[in-house]
């Protein structure tokens, strides 16, 4: 009855905005050595450590607290995180040995009540090598298997049943909640099986290599060209067209773009910023804030950009502090109800906090007492009557 009444209020809350001009931003430090590889749209990161300078081992940061390990299957030595859905489940590979880089096996860690649990995903028969590069919050897993791990040469999806093999060309880095993968300029639809291919811009150009992909089939990555400064950081809106995020460099590109289309970049030893879509673009130290102190963000370590205009990336503080995975997080109208995190507060975040309440999934803690419960139910609802 609770649960009918406040879905009767929730649909005559006026939806409001969570945002304000461009935003600056408290540092959260996720730990001295790892690196943040994706955020999901709670803030939660997945990413990994070397803790000797060669193996690797995954692990997980929870709301900006600082990484834990995630478990390691029998018989694994080395894991690696590739990206982290709303539900807080992560994908990426593990491996017998010290080599995960070189000799990946794609594997899946799914959330419990005491932390994570690890299931390995397999290769397609006869392959040696795969690895799991992205999770959408619909449950669809894509990567890729083959016979050289540093280069698999064939897109697969993971199911109930095992791999399922993309469309030759689609290589299963990317794909998001409309069920749509991506491979360079190409966007296939797993629906209807359908595949639409985004010509370049006009010019002279090698091709386009695909970073990330937002949920209005937004997209972004770097075009090359034949100069020795031969790579542009690029994005292409649905509503914009193709737009250039900066000017060439032998190594830059846009490496994440949200569902508002900002966009993260960085030129190689040289700078890491963001192009908010209406307010240009800004390097990543000149929006943290004063009361922070000083923070030295590293050239290329800006991973993830989520709705809510939190950041992943690897910074320093000072000029000698150890570098680290850090999240950026906006100080000014940061809303709790906002649980989808898309600036609005409405219906949908309501649908979504419910669906991972059901679940009992820690994202569900709204409250952050450490248990999932009818009292987080309550807190939510509170907020989301308020709005922002």
């Amino acid at each position: 009855m609770r649960t009918s009444m406040w879905l009767a209020v929730a649909m005559f809350v006026p939806a409001a905005s969570a945002f304000a001009d461009v935003p600056t931003y408290r540092v959260e430090y996720l730990g001295a050595g790892w690196t943040a590889t994706a955020m999901n749209e709670r803030g939660d990161a997945c990413g990994q450590i070397s803790p000797d300078g060669t193996s690797l081992l995954a692990g997980v940061s929870h709301d900006g607290q600082p990484f834990e390990y995630l478990p390691l299957p029998p018989g694994m030595q080395t894991s690696r995180a590739h990206d982290i859905n709303n539900a807080g489940v992560i994908v990426g590979s593990v491996c017998p040995n010290q080599y995960v880089i070189t000799q990946p096996i794609a594997a899946i860690w799914r959330p419990t009540a005491g932390g994570y649990e690890v299931e390995v995903l397999g290769t397609l028969p006869g392959n040696p090598y795969s690895a799991a590069y992205a999770i959408n919050n619909v449950g669809d897993i894509v990567g890729g298997s083959g016979f050289f791990g540093w280069n698999l040469s064939t897109g697969v999806r993971f199911t109930a049943n095992g791999l399922v093999p993309l469309p030759s060309g689609f290589l299963g880095g990317e794909v998001n909640d409309q069920r749509v993968v991506m491979s360079s300029t190409r966007l296939l639809d797993l629906d209807i099986g359908v595949t639409t291919e985004i010509p370049l811009p006009p010019g002279n150009w090698q091709g386009f290599q695909s970073a990330d992909l937002n949920n209005n089939n937004d997209f972004c990555g770097y075009i090359a060209g034949f100069s020795g400064c031969s790579t542009f950081p690029i994005r292409y809106r649905q509503s914009a067209g193709w737009e250039f995020l900066g000017g060439c460099g032998t190594t830059t590109s846009a490496t994440s773009i949200n569902d508002r289309g900002d966009a993260v970049t960085y030129y190689a030893s040289a700078a890491t910023g963001v192009q908010f879509v209406g307010e240009g673009y800004f390097m990543l130290g000149s929006l943290i804030d004063a009361s922070q102190g000083v923070w030295n963000v590293q050239p290329g370590g800006a991973n993830g950009i989520n709705n809510a205009r939190q950041i992943i990336a690897a910074a320093r503080q000072g000029s000698s502090g150890p570098i680290g995975a850090i999240r950026l997080t906006p100080m000014v109208n940061v809303c709790p109800a906002d649980f989808n995190a898309d600036g609005t507060v409405d219906f949908f975040d309501y649908l979504d906090f419910v669906d991972i309440f059901a679940g009992g999934t820690p994202a569900a803690d709204f409250n952050t007492d450490g248990v999932v419960d009818f009292f987080d139910y309550l807190d939510f609802v509170s907020a989301f009557s308020i709005g922002c």
